[in-house]
């Protein structure tokens, strides 16, 4: 049952390391990671495995027997730079975009404008999931961060703000009042983003203090 911990062997102690599932594996080598580091990776014969979905895989105490499995972590900081550089740059290539999508339903190109719409959509959620797990990562309490001229509770109003968008946009697609959707998109959107971009700046000061803004 050989067990690798950041490419290193790892063995558990004498009375865990028989008969293990890849679960109850992950679970002790949670055990042993650095304060400081997160798991990020974990693999099966180099496969990919998925503990957020329901597998009989991850619970079979045969699989080990003849099989690595390779866990990797990553320093909690590094992680979370990297997941705020990504979003930063997701959020700059969607801005353009709000603009582009509300012209096309000015236009009538509704079919255009409604297969770009979804895009945007999907996008957007995938950014607020995505900072969701940030938040996880460092603890962070939303009614807690501070953000910009927004007041010691900014977090939680920069992402109240944001879905009630999400909302309104949804809410004028269902009831095909293409004006107000395209007018969201116009000119409430420029705001959200430089809200959502505020969020991230606030975010990376927690990581990174030497980065805040005097």
């Amino acid at each position: 049952m050989p067990i690798l911990l950041d490419r290193s062997p790892a063995t558990p102690p004498a009375g865990l390391d028989t008969d293990l599932t890849p679960a109850q594996a992950l679970q002790w080598a949670q055990s042993q990671v650095q304060p400081d580091h997160v798991i990020v990776k974990v693999e099966l014969d180099g496969k990919l495995l998925d503990f957020a979905s329901p597998s009989p895989v991850v619970n079979d105490s045969s699989l080990l027997a003849q099989r690595t499995l390779a866990i990797s972590t990553s320093p909690r900081k590094d992680l979370a730079l990297t997941t705020i550089g990504k979003l930063a740059a997701l959020i700059e290539w969607l801005a353009p975009q709000h603009k582009d999508v509300a012209r096309l339903l000015e236009q009538g190109n509704t079919s255009t404008a409604f297969t770009r719409f979804a895009e945007l959509i999907s996008a957007w959620q995938h950014i607020q999931f995505a900072y969701g797990n940030l938040a996880k990562l460092l603890n962070l309490t939303m009614n807690q961060l501070p953000v910009r001229d927004l007041g010691p509770s900014g977090g939680e109003i920069v992402l109240n703000e944001f879905c009630n968008q999400l909302a309104e946009m949804q809410t004028a697609l269902k009831n095909q009042d293409f004006v107000l959707l395209a007018d969201i998109l116009q000119y409430e959107m420029d705001g959200a983003v430089a809200n959502w971009m505020s969020l991230l700046e606030s975010t990376l000061a927690i990581v990174e203090p030497s980065s805040a803004v005097a």
